[in-house]
């Protein structure tokens, strides 16, 4: 197995989440999660939009249940029969509970190390907001991964939970602060033409976010900036084969500016949001076979979604977002969020 080096702070990293050991040139051999693109583009992306999602659910809360697109499109319930919360707006009631749920298909397209499969992750958030409607909270992330090792024939699956406290503070009635961290575990399967391995990946996420709204009628419009850092590190392992697969770490980080604009017409609110995503810091995928790599570091994400409530019990949302820029990556993403105010 060889070692990629991603920097000289981080040493030499090796990447191996599986045992597909194939030819891609006559000389050549290489293993999926050898490789930092794929760990990048395929177990990474799970940590990136449950940050995502995260963040940008609570700088909807702390910005007057804006519900801010293009990270979020998330309602509350309050608990214990205390109505219906809305943290930064007067009123609001102390403790509240969240829901969502995303299906992501993702896929890395170097045809080297063609791979696609699909991420789902279910979240739940409980969370206090305090006489300055400041908003405390932890959510819990479920994630479940299944991918095709198409370059190999083989299979790459997922189960795993992060746990992430976050803070929500309304700096005034236009503009909100939002921070979170997180951490969890993801433990891998690989099984390619009759070898397998198991191994864990210990994740750490952490977000800060600045959100601007303004209130214009039935328009709302939102601005936010929002800075992700994920890491990734997975154990060393035994193939059934004896072959010893040593550890590896990855790091991203990212910074995204959004912006969306809603419209709210009766009890339906159709917005649009695009996202401008930037990697600061992101491993390159060496060549394989003497085939280089994009290594694409920007990329848009176009979302549109319509947010519901129906008899002032029943709410939720559904939206959807498909990244753009990078010709070798997708990452399509259905978001929903359905809830009952007791």
């Amino acid at each position: 197995m060889r070692l990629i080096k991603i920097n000289t702070a981080l040493h030499a990293v090796v990447l191996l989440l599986g045992a597909g050991l194939t030819g891609v040139a006559s000389a050549t051999t290489v293993s999926a999660t050898d490789q930092p693109g794929t760990v990048t583009n395929l177990i990474t992306t799970t940590g990136l939009n449950t940050a995502n999602i995260v963040g940008g659910t609570v700088a909807g809360f702390a910005a007057g249940d804006a519900n801010f697109a293009g990270n979020n499109t998330v309602k509350r319930f309050a608990l214990s029969g205390q109505g219906t919360g809305a943290a930064g707006a007067p009123g609001g009631k102390s403790w509240n509970a969240w829901t969502a749920y995303s299906h992501s298909n993702i896929g890395y397209n170097f045809s080297p190390l063609q791979s696609s499969g699909d991420v789902n992750v279910y979240l739940v958030g409980v969370d206090y907001t305090f006489g300055n409607n400041m908003i405390f909270g932890v959510a819990t992330a479920v994630d479940r991964t299944n991918v095709d090792l198409s370059f190999s024939g083989g299979k790459l699956n997922g189960r795993g939970v992060t746990v992430s406290p976050y803070l929500g503070i309304p700096i005034n009635k236009n503009l909100a602060f939002d921070a979170s961290v997180g951490v969890g575990r993801t433990n891998l399967d690989t099984t390619t033409a009759g070898v397998s391995g198991s191994t864990r990946d210990n994740r750490a996420l952490g977000t800060l976010g600045l959100t601007y709204r303004e209130v214009i009628g039935a328009w709302s419009l939102s601005g936010r900036g929002a800075f992700l850092a994920v890491r990734d590190k997975l154990g060393a392992y035994t193939l059934t084969n004896g072959t010893l697969v040593p550890d590896g770490t990855v790091n991203i980080s990212q910074v995204r500016l959004i912006g969306q604009v809603a419209y709210t017409t009766g009890n339906f609110t159709p917005y649009a949001s695009l996202s401008y995503i930037n990697d600061l810091h992101r491993p390159d995928q060496a060549p394989v076979a003497g085939i280089s790599a994009a290594n694409d570091k920007d990329a848009w994400t176009p979302a549109i979604g319509v947010r519901f409530r129906a008899d002032n019990s029943l709410y939720g949302s559904v939206q959807y977002s498909s990244e753009r820029g990078r010709s070798e990556v997708k990452n399509n993403q259905l978001l929903l969020n359905v809830g009952i105010r007791f």
